[in-house]
């Protein structure tokens, strides 16, 4: 078995290792996967209830922008994915083509267009903007993580897309749904 979990100390913590190497676990309860093990993983091979994020990117290269934190997990004996995405971004750091706060809202806008998307929220101040929204993957059984993973980063990359194009419709007078 690639993935093991045991409780260690006396609080019962997971201790959970993936081919030997024992996973760290953030603040926020969730472990670090290294992107390097992925390829040789199934989504039935994660552990139930317990989350995860990508650390570092995929063999195919293909990751997430540093402004994300992207959690997986499995909620049931499925092997549908649940995805829970934070984006974070510093005022003084935006380099994007239009104001931040914009740009967040139209992506917010974009995502309550979709069932698909849930708990989206957006919370800006003086100094960062955040955005966060879930969704399900619903990959069939013993689906390769690998590809699962690549195409959460497309559904990341289509978000922005869409959040962006609205914006540059509603900026250049062409006001259009998608």
């Amino acid at each position: 078995m690639y993935v093991t979990v045991t409780t260690v100390g006396e609080n019962d913590q997971p201790q959970v290792t993936v081919m030997g190497e024992v996973l760290v676990c953030q603040n926020e309860g969730h472990y670090l996967l290294p992107g390097r093990y992925v390829h040789a993983l199934k989504t039935d091979d994660l552990p139930v209830g317990i989350g995860f994020a990508l650390s570092g990117a995929l063999p195919s290269g293909y990751g997430f922008y540093q402004e994300d934190q992207v959690i997986f997990s499995r909620k049931d004996g499925s092997s549908t994915l649940q995805v829970e995405v934070t984006s974070t971004y510093k005022k003084q750091e935006w380099d994007g083509l239009f104001p931040l706060d914009a740009t967040l809202l139209s992506r917010k806008e974009m995502l309550e267009k979709h069932e698909h998307f849930s708990a989206i929220r957006y919370d800006i101040d003086d100094e960062k903007a955040e955005i966060g929204f879930a969704f399900t993957y619903p990959a069939a059984s013993n689906s390769d993580l690998e590809q699962v993973m690549e195409s959460v980063c497309d559904t990341m990359f289509e978000v922005e897309a869409q959040g962006n194009l609205q914006l540059w419709r509603l900026n250049s007078g062409h006001i259009q749904e998608w």
